[in-house]
């Protein structure tokens, strides 16, 4: 996937982040901060859309999916360069932006991350220029997601355990830590590495009784 641009996070929430039926399109109300991530990531409208009265086809869900990972690495490098000055974002807020976490786990998550094991049928979902056309991937089944499962698992798993995406680079899960901070992070390290230190010195402290344990013995052994 191409890399995000650099971006700029303004210091406030705007107004018309609150409720359902925004621009960033319908279905469940998204919160403040979901919106604040669609406006500031320019998330398409029609990618967020969850009503119930949009057909979403497998080709979309794919599309949806795709723009979770691009989501979940921007805001990743937002949080890190410490860009991102506003409430910590869990995976969960940006998993609801594009779908529902049941239809997450039940199915993007399971069946998309297969998709690297048959390059065609990525083309196809991608409705790339040089797609293949629907009978040679799919044969004359429905396009649904227990299908494509059942056409995935019977691919081999590539050499490269590391899914591949459309330019050839890894695609993340969307399991990256967004809930702590620069400064969080650089303290959890600081705290690893006291604890470490003290396990190396309570290891060489250890060591150092048992040579004067093992000398004393030597010169008792010695005088009778």
């Amino acid at each position: 996937m191409a890399e995000a641009p650099e971006l700029f996070v303004s210091a406030s929430v705007p107004a018309f982040a609150v409720g359902a039926g925004t621009e960033s399109g319908t279905g469940p109300a998204k919160s403040a901060i979901q919106e604040l991530i669609i406006s500031t990531l320019d998330i398409p409208t029609h990618l967020t859309d969850r009503s119930i009265k949009v057909k979403i086809d497998i080709r979309m869900a794919y599309a949806k999916y795709l723009a979770l990972l691009d989501t979940i690495r921007s805001m990743s490098k937002l949080v890190t360069s410490g860009t991102w000055t506003h409430k910590t974002v869990s995976n969960d807020d940006i998993i609801e932006i594009f779908m529902s976490k049941s239809a997450y786990f039940k199915n993007h998550s399971k069946i998309f991350t297969m998709v690297n094991r048959y390059p065609q049928m990525e083309k196809w979902l991608l409705n790339a220029d040089d797609a293949p056309p629907d009978f040679e991937v799919w044969g004359y089944q429905k396009h649904t997601f227990e299908v494509l499962q059942s056409i995935l698992s019977k691919r081999e798993v590539p050499s490269s355990s590391t899914p591949v995406d459309r330019k050839g680079k890894g695609k993340e899960k969307a399991d990256l830590d967004l809930s702590s901070s620069p400064e969080e992070k650089k303290k959890k390290k600081g705290t690893a590495k006291t604890v470490k230190g003290k396990k190396k010195a309570d290891t060489s402290s250890r060591k150092g009784r048992k040579k004067e344990e093992g000398s004393g013995k030597a010169s008792t052994s010695k005088t009778q």
